[in-house]
């Protein structure tokens, strides 16, 4: 953003000055400064900022104690890259005055622009407080916490921008790689500190069937279900599960169990509801579903993409008629008919995934009833809007409600911030970053889709938002908006890599070779895509066309180091070299998670004839593999290909 700044500096002369000698020494003063005033606007006009800032640095010698010049002086230094002058002249005008907004703006953008966002955190911060409107100011703050790796405190940033500037698709873009980075931080901490915790595996679940992996959900869930203290809603999820994978008896009976265990979740009653439609009950069905919704009518159109699949359209038919029939009565604000047909028949999952938050209960909030009762009742939103205000000093127990209530009514921000205030205390902190990552992975899809609607030929957001896909495992989706963003911009090499990587993880290894190949030809020494050749050839077992390729990866970033590392001690362990594939696996093996590579260890040494070597390696791979059964994998941010796969 450039900026041209002008001063119209009226100096009034002192009133306490009255001979005459001392009045002209003031117009004297006057004169001279805003001659030098009018040489830096003209040279400024014509774009000449190195003579502007020459003028201006007149002004201050002659009257430094002004602190609007320093910061034009520094605003003319920051245009023409004189960058340490301009530092320079905004810290003096922010010693001068500290309640300057533009002083404190640009010394925030000097320090992200030489990469020291610790430093700009202060006085971007002051910025934002001087000038809470300003857009600028809102986007820069957000850049320094995401820098800082603090994407919960960029999310807030650029969701400030998003209200200031709602048709900015900038703000809403980086809005959405912030929740984004939120949720692949909270899925690491998870994984890593509470492996056992229920809340952890349900969480994995809950991502298996995002994946349409259901029998992996449906075992994942069970596991859930085993912890000593079961998280809420298990047994109505684990239901949903076995509905789309039309077991609808034993469905039926794990939503009933969620009934009998007075959890109050929501998904139970909604879970009976979409039963009784697949097991052609529609009377029945319609009258569950209405009752559910006018307690709640977000919930329904929130919740009710997660039943994707659960029905046929020949089970669906009797319903939709029969709601959309006049004997429906219809009660709703809504036509529920419609939105079963859009959703359980047509696969229409944007109802769902584009949810923002609107209260739509008839009348006030039950403000006279307790939250608790209002949660029992079905009535979310009402409950949402009764501890939304209080958020910032409830009680942890209150503030699981709150999540809950949020959630439930599609308030994915209220959702978010409550579990972020309970992962803040050691007792509640794994459920804060269940609810946190849960609520943010919403989040990032509305910010993308909306910044997409904003910008719908932006490659940079398709890009994005196949990442987000991407993250969930959501392969094809992925694979779809990679393909815009490389039919958009057809030499953006991230596109293309972006898109050649989620083909060799589709098994659509041909045309992902084709890009490697591609990538190459324009720049041979390219890493990742070197990586990427490497791994469909070691997949197709072409171990000795595979090696010159890992040869070239010495440069690929340290994350994915290790991989480079077993990929070499496969290839050279299936090219009969043992012992340059046990130095290679041993540089790898900080990426073994369930044993796999200390077993390729004592293989090996077995062939060496080291038996000892081989029977501690073997002793590992075992740990590694129960720890690997005990605990539900949950990665959900994905490296360039999967770490594990041999």
């Amino acid at each position: 953003m450039r900026w041209t700044l002008f001063l119209y500096l009226t100096l009034a002369v002192p009133l306490a000055v009255t001979a005459a000698g001392g009045v002209a020494e003031a117009q004297d003063h006057d004169q001279t400064l805003q001659s030098l005033l009018a040489e830096a606007r003209l040279a400024q006009s014509r774009g000449d900022f190195f003579q502007a800032a020459e003028a201006y640095r007149k002004a201050v010698a002659f009257d430094p104690d002004i602190p609007e010049l320093w910061a034009n002086l520094g605003l003319m230094d920051h245009e023409s890259g004189n960058h340490p002058e301009a530092v320079k002249s905004f810290q003096h005008a922010a010693r001068l005055n500290p309640s300057l907004f533009v002083p404190q703006l640009f010394l925030g953008l000097e320090y992200l622009e030489s990469n020291n966002a610790r430093v700009a955190l202060a006085p971007l911060e002051n910025a934002v407080r001087l000038n809470p409107t300003d857009l600028q100011a809102a986007l820069e703050l957000g850049r320094a916490y995401e820098m800082l790796d603090q994407p919960g405190r960029a999310a807030g940033s650029y969701f400030r921008a998003t209200q200031i500037a709602p048709t900015n698709g900038d703000a809403w873009l980086q809005l959405g790689t912030a929740y984004l980075e939120q949720v692949e931080n909270d899925a690491r901490i998870m994984t890593s500190a509470w492996n056992n915790s229920g809340y952890v595996k349900l969480r994995a679940a809950e991502t298996f069937a995002d994946e349409d992996k259901l029998g992996s959900a449906e075992e994942a869930f069970k596991a859930a279900l085993n912890t000593p203290s079961p998280a809420p809603c298990v047994h109505a999820e684990l239901g949903i599960v076995l509905l789309r994978e039309s077991k609808e008896a034993e469905a039926r009976k794990q939503f009933e169990t969620e009934n009998q265990a007075a959890s109050h979740c929501g998904l139970s009653p909604l879970g009976i509801a979409v039963t009784d439609i697949a097991q052609r009950h529609p009377d029945m069905a319609l009258k569950e579903l209405n009752v559910v919704a006018n307690a709640d009518p977000g919930f329904v159109r929130s919740s009710l993409p997660l039943f994707r699949g659960a029905v046929s359209p020949d089970q669906a038919q009797p319903f939709i008629e029969l709601a959309q029939s006049p004997k429906s009565g219809r009660a709703l604000s809504f036509d529920i008919g419609s939105l079963v047909q859009r959703v359980l028949v047509s696969g229409d999952l944007s109802i769902g995934a584009n949810s923002t938050y609107e209260n739509t209960t008839q009348g006030a909030p039950g403000l006279h009833e307790s939250a608790e009762r209002l949660y029992a009742s079905g009535r979310f939103a009402e409950c949402d809007e009764v501890l939304k205000p209080a958020a910032d000093r409830l009680p942890p127990t209150r503030l699981r409600l709150l999540a809950s209530c949020s959630y439930s009514a599609g308030d994915f921000q209220t959702a978010s911030i409550a579990g972020e205030r309970l992962k803040s205390s050691p007792a509640t902190a794994v459920q804060g970053l269940y609810w946190e990552s849960k609520a943010d992975q919403k989040l990032t899809v509305v910010a993308l889709t909306h910044a997409g609607e904003l910008d719908p030929d932006s490659p940079g957001l398709h890009l994005l938002i196949g990442n987000a896909f991407r993250q969930q495992r959501r392969w094809s989706d992925a694979e779809a908006e990679y393909r815009k963003a490389v039919s958009l911009n057809p030499t953006s090499r991230t596109a293309r890599l972006s898109l050649g990587i989620v083909l060799f993880t589709e098994l659509k290894t041909d045309e992902a070779f084709a890009i490697a190949r591609s990538l190459l030809a324009e720049i041979p020494d390219d890493a990742e895509a070197n990586l990427l050749a490497a791994e469909i050839l070691v997949q197709e077992h072409k171990f000795q066309a595979a090696e010159p390729f890992l040869l070239k990866c010495h440069n690929v970033t340290p994350e994915l180091t290790p991989r480079v590392h077993v990929l070499l001690g496969r290839v050279y362990a299936e090219t009969n070299r043992p012992s340059d594939a046990i130095a290679e696996y041993k540089l790898g093996i900080t990426v073994d998670e369930d044993g796999s590579l200390h077993y390729q260890l004592a293989r090996l040494y077995q062939k060496t004839g080291n038996e000892n070597a081989a029977a501690e390696e073997m002793q590992l791979s075992k740990q590694l593999r129960e720890q690997w059964d005990d605990r539900a994998h949950l990665d959900l941010g994905q490296p360039l290909t999967e770490t594990n796969r041999q």
